[in-house]
């Protein structure tokens, strides 16, 4: 977020509206191909964690450690293969898009097709990266992996501001974006060698079973083709009926935004393995997990929401000047409102995939898809950026509540939390948007009225219950349980470590 905050001013200042916009399009893009990996990336992560759960000391130590590479090597070459197929596609049809990106101002298509070209190169680093970083997931490397997506965040921002000195064209931007990706595979490689050395041995993969793989994966994969379609496709209806720049007014707060996203994505992938481990042998625990990391999450985003409301434009006005934020202002208030039902619908969603069930989470996008398109094209035509807006956010509203409305019949015992949940939130939600159809002073103080009364039932909960020590309870008298492999450091003895508490750990 720091590196977006510096660059993106300078970005649109260098390469103006119009290119930016075309940059926010082609991110959008490569967002979307990034998670066309047949679902593998995601399901690697729980068959890989399951082996290493289930090795023992000794030669079943040695032989779970071969079996993670006979599972993770083919799975990460398979990944590498579809990139470059995909990657190639977005070359074929680097003419066709380019055509449809075609910025009023006169930019030649040539520079489009070749930023496309230079894009589809990311495709291929990009799946494997994801392959390499399932396998450091699996094995509880979050230190690591963190340092690495940084670091790779970082330069995605931060590194086209070294080329704009010499040009002002998207081709050496999306270069210097493809440098950086390229820097995250080479540390994910090093670090996955690290861990599994047979990585880079075919032949010593030898014949694992890879059926469980490929099942999990076909649901993955269809959660990875619905989800990122329902994330993105506001940007390309919003791209065929208004000018390009207006487009910016609305990817611009939202690229801000989705960073936010970072806290439950966080949070959902250390409660990933210990929920699936703990869904054995404490049923009861996916309880104390919810109303743990789903209060937690509320106490986050109702203080992300009360911020927008007090500073949001102010902070517009001040990144990127009045005109912008003008335009985005609305759009700005509008997305926190879909943020923090996103950010809600986390935990839910990583509790329903962690019992097995990624079934579940695809019917429910496939069933979203139609509804969500025909909504969003109906009020982007009428109202532009801000219905794109309205329509992101009454999706991930309803989402949120079908997600917490479907938890309880695959995990029982949920259903008091997630109802509990599930009405905060709709308060946190009537409040917002009460707030933004009033407007004004008046809008702001019966908005900030409402997050206030709920925020402090979220807070007297997580005191009252104080849930994360039952959460840890049981787990503690298990740490003496040799682990199969040694934690970073001591500091990641917290949820992280009792994944791994001597059983099975499956590895959002």
């Amino acid at each position: 977020m720091a590196a977006a905050l510096l660059s993106i001013p300078w970005l649109i200042s260098a390469v103006g509206m119009e290119r930016f916009g075309a940059l926010t399009l082609i991110w959008a893009l490569l967002g979307y191909l990034g998670v066309l990996d047949l679902g593998l990336g995601r399901s690697l992560v729980q068959v890989v964690a399951d082996r290493i759960g289930h090795a023992g000391g000794g030669h079943e130590a040695g032989q779970g450690a071969a079996n993670t590479a006979g599972i993770a090597g083919p799975a990460i070459a398979l990944m590498g293969a579809i990139g470059v197929l995909t990657g190639g596609a977005v070359a074929l049809g680097a003419g066709l898009l380019a055509d449809r990106f075609q910025l009023e101002t006169g930019t030649s298509p040539d520079e489009i097709r070749t930023s496309l070209l230079v894009a589809a190169a990311i495709v291929p680093i990009a799946l494997v990266s994801a392959g390499l970083r399932g396998v450091l997931e699996a094995h509880q490397r979050f230190r690591p992996i963190s340092l690495v997506r940084m670091t790779v965040g970082v330069l995605n921002y931060l590194s086209p501001l070294f080329v704009l000195p010499f040009s002002q064209s998207l081709v050496p931007v999306i270069a210097a974006i493809a440098a950086g990706r390229f820097i995250g595979l080479v540390g994910y490689g090093v670090l996955a060698v690290g861990q599994v050395p047979d990585l880079l041995r075919p032949g010593r993969w030898g014949r694992p079973s890879l059926r469980g793989l490929f099942t999990m994966s076909a649901w993955m994969m269809l959660n990875n083709l619905v989800g990122p379609a329902m994330l993105y496709a506001d940007r390309f209806i919003l791209l065929s009926l208004v000018p390009a720049a207006m487009v910016a007014f609305y990817t611009t707060p939202f690229e801000l935004l989705s960073r936010l996203m970072v806290i439950p994505g966080a949070l959902s992938l250390a409660l990933f393995p210990l929920a699936s481990s703990l869904f054995r042998r404490d049923p009861p625990a996916l309880g104390r997990i919810l109303d743990t990391g789903g209060h937690l999450t509320l106490a986050v985003f109702l203080a992300m929401q009360a911020a927008t409301i007090v500073g949001g434009e102010t902070a517009l006005e001040l990144w990127l000047g009045p005109a912008f934020a003008a335009n985005s202002a609305s759009v700005l208030s509008i997305l926190m409102l879909g943020v923090f039902f996103n950010a809600t619908a986390y935990v839910p969603n990583t509790l329903i995939q962690s019992v097995g069930r990624v079934d579940v989470t695809a019917r429910l996008q496939l069933a979203e898809l139609p509804v969500y398109l025909g909504v969003l094209w109906l009020l982007a035509e009428r109202y532009g950026a801000v219905g794109a807006a309205a329509a992101w956010s009454l999706r991930t509203a309803v989402d949120c509540g079908l997600l917490l409305v479907l938890l309880p019949r695959v995990a029982p015992g949920t259903g008091t939390v997630a109802l509990t949940i599930g009405l905060r939130a709709l308060l946190a939600g009537v409040a917002g948007l009460a707030g933004l159809l009033v407007g004004g002073p008046v809008g702001a103080a019966i908005s900030l009225t409402g997050l206030l009364a709920v925020g402090l039932g979220v807070a007297g909960r997580l005191l009252r219950t104080r849930s994360w020590e039952k959460l840890a309870a049981p787990l503690r008298k298990n740490r003496a349980v040799p682990l199969p492999t040694p934690l970073p450091s001591p500091r990641m003895n917290g949820i992280n470590g009792q994944a791994i508490d001597g059983a099975a750990a499956d590895g959002p």
